[in-house]
């Protein structure tokens, strides 16, 4: 028996009565599994913050959060570090975000790498997500990895841009003008 076999998949409601029920925190759903999120050290923290600075002085309009659920499909639900929100999209304000009011999510990776990068983006694509940035600010690394065009379960343009240690160098007008 593999370990795959011996997991339970969820929906978002069975998700969200397992958090009320157990009063679970730090948690998100990704294609139906339930994975503990990692505490945000001051790294994660300063470059979520200088991300979120940086779009929402090119964005404005109040459209950028850096704190919110996305229910992306029936199985996944994620709290993305940044995203932007459309501008005619109408919200509930005792709902999670629809992921068809997201029209940019960025995840920054210091130690969920390998779940941005692999299942949660695999989930963005599939919803229609029109463009994901994952930034790894990691001193060596300082990368932003822009993936636009989703197409089935990826996306068809990758730009990778150098932003620098916890991405002090980020130009967002020019990351979202190309």
């Amino acid at each position: 028996m593999t370990v795959a076999a011996e997991i339970h998949r969820v929906t978002v409601d069975e998700y969200l009565r397992m958090v009320r029920d157990l009063g679970w925190e730090s948690t998100e759903l990704v294609e139906g599994v339930v994975y503990d999120v990692t505490p945000e050290h001051n790294r994660h923290m300063a470059t979520v913050m200088r991300v979120f600075r940086r779009i929402d002085a090119v964005v404005g309009d109040e459209r950028t959060v850096n704190a919110g659920t996305v229910v992306v499909s029936n199985e996944s639900m994620f709290d993305p570090d940044v995203f932007v929100i459309a501008r005619d999209a109408c919200l509930d304000p005792d709902g999670a975000v629809p992921v068809a009011s997201v029209e940019l999510v960025v995840e920054v990776s210091v130690s969920s790498h390998a779940r941005d990068c692999g299942p949660k983006l695999r989930a963005y694509a599939m919803a229609g997500v029109p463009e994901v940035w994952l930034v790894d600010p990691r001193p060596g690394v300082g990368s932003l990895v822009r993936h636009r065009d989703p197409g089935g379960d990826s996306y068809r343009a990758i730009d990778r841009f150098d932003v620098g240690e916890d991405a002090q160098a980020l130009d967002a007008r020019v990351v979202l003008a190309r």
